[in-house]
């Protein structure tokens, strides 16, 4: 290949995975260097908590048999389906990756975790091949099911049968699984399942290391120098940030947040995808950084507050040994834009540029740690540091693909929201799909709908005018007219 090509293909990859490329170089070195992999435990007892795991655990202590953090898949499948091969290859993923089955317990005053020897996994199936009406309903309903962290398996399967077709849902605790293992569960799952349905041995090779084995890793390696140097860049990166977004609500806030959300869908066509596109090779931005500045443009503008951050999530996989494990492994990180002096929307791309690849190559740092070591003011009525969450798929994702089947992704709103607002972007070739979640507290539907307006009208004038000042951005009436009067003080950070 080129050096051209190559360098084209360098500036297509989003910040996340030009941090991994990077981290990989970085490994080599560390390997030619004689520094060890993540090892196996000595012994099979059980294991402290990673971090991610343990703000997981806290959380349902703090709210207890509630759905806050169920997680779930659905597809629709057309074709001629075997359930018991599928069953098989479901059972076969919780026995390949321990993190499915496994449950956590207080040791002392510490939780730890341990997987089952003793454990069983069904599919269920459910005909509904007469009462199509009820399908959503009835995921709704299993979705809001509360796991219980002590003892039920983590993974649980249920399929739908309809007049001449399936609909399977998926629905997984957080504790044990993350959007990025998506990728790992379905591929892997493809393998299991057309290995039965063909009667052949699965081949798939033996993982050089469970969950448990990297929680335990990552408790030594988060430490002394490393960890020092962490804190200090988060200390530095978000020292003065203000601990509240000023967005204008329709109703109060709630102590403390019931977080009961709704989505609003978002489909913006024209070719403002290749448009987007285009526009970050000019810049040397991606996709993810261009959506990202337009998004922190527009809460500027709605709320008046030149010093914005957004929270988004990250793959935190920063050892090849977890490339192919099921976990949570994700973290949080937060996106600080600064706005002030009238820039141009070039500009703001590449100070979002900036910061973002600073977060990608701090992204360790649990965002708990990151809270603790601010020493930030918590208030039950808001989450910290960010209300704002922000997320967008630059690229295609492997879909689910089993052998004879047709798997179309169903989108499930299970009637929840963990931020005042989210916003979700897919950039496929020719559409800009996804959806707003917002909490129901503190938005009314026609204010949303009214974001919604202008976030396909701040992209556009953003998209086609770059060079202009963010000042110039011109937001639909309806938001103005269609939003609350009620807004919180903004208090700054005690890190100022």
């Amino acid at each position: 290949m080129a050096v051209s090509d190559l360098s084209a293909r360098l500036e297509t990859l989003s910040p996340e995975k030009r941090a991994l490329l990077e981290r990989s170089l970085e490994r080599r070195r560390e390997a030619a260097a004689g520094i060890a992999e993540i090892p196996r435990r000595g012994d099979d007892g059980p294991a402290p908590l990673s971090f991610s795991q343990q703000r997981m655990w806290f959380l349902e202590q703090w709210e207890p048999g509630g759905f806050a953090q169920n997680g779930a898949r659905a597809f629709r499948l057309r074709g001629d389906l075997e359930p018991g091969a599928l069953e098989r290859a479901l059972v076969a993923m919780a026995e390949r990756h321990e993190i499915l089955r496994t449950v956590y317990f207080l040791a002392g005053r510490e939780p730890r975790q341990r997987p089952l020897d003793d454990w069983s996994l069904e599919l269920d199936v459910v005909d509904l091949s007469t009462r199509a009406g009820e399908l959503e309903s009835r995921m709704r309903e299993l979705c809001r099911a509360p796991f219980d962290l002590t003892s039920d398996v983590m993974l649980r399967p249920t399929l739908f049968r309809l007049e001449d077709e399936h609909v399977l849902l998926l629905r997984l605790h957080h504790i044990a699984f993350d959007a990025f293992s998506d990728g790992v569960f379905f591929g892997e799952l493809a393998e299991l399942y057309a290995s039965f349905v063909k009667g052949a041995a699965p081949n798939l090779a033996e993982l050089p290391i469970q969950y448990a084995d990297f929680a335990v890793w990552q408790r030594g390696h988060l430490s002394g120098a490393r960890l020092e140097q962490l804190v200090e860049h988060w200390r530095n990166e978000l020292r003065g940030a203000p601990q509240l977004l000023a967005l204008p609500l329709d109703g109060g806030r709630r102590s403390p947040q019931r977080h009961e959300g709704r989505h609003h869908p978002l489909a913006i066509g024209g070719g403002l995808a290749g448009e987007i596109a285009a526009f970050g090779r000019r810049v040397g931005a991606t996709p993810y950084m261009t959506l990202l500045s337009a998004f922190g443009v527009l809460l500027y503008r709605i709320t008046g507050q030149d010093d914005v951050v957004i929270g988004t999530p990250i793959a935190n996989r920063v050892r090849p040994e977890l490339e192919h494990l099921v976990g949570f492994f994700s973290n949080t990180v937060a996106m600080r834009l600064q706005l002030g002096g009238s820039p141009s929307f070039g500009e703001v791309v590449l100070r979002t540029r900036a910061s973002s690849l600073r977060a990608y190559e701090h992204q360790e740092l649990p965002f708990e740690r990151v809270v603790e070591e601010l020493h930030v003011q918590r208030d039950p009525r808001y989450n910290p540091i960010f209300q704002v969450n922000f997320r967008a798929h630059a690229e295609e994702r492997k879909p689910l693909q089993l052998l004879g089947l047709e798997a179309t992704p169903i989108s499930i709103d299970i009637g929840f929201s963990r931020f005042d607002l989210a916003l979700e972007l897919r950039l496929e070739r020719d559409l800009i799909g996804g959806y707003i979640e917002y909490d129901l507290d503190l938005f009314e539907e026609s204010t949303i709908a009214a974001l919604a307006d202008d976030v396909e009208a701040a992209l556009v004038q953003l998209i086609r005018a770059p060079e202009r000042s963010i000042l110039e951005l011109k937001l639909n009436p309806r938001w103005r007219s269609a939003r609350g009067a009620r807004t919180t003080a903004i208090p700054r950070s005690r890190t100022s």
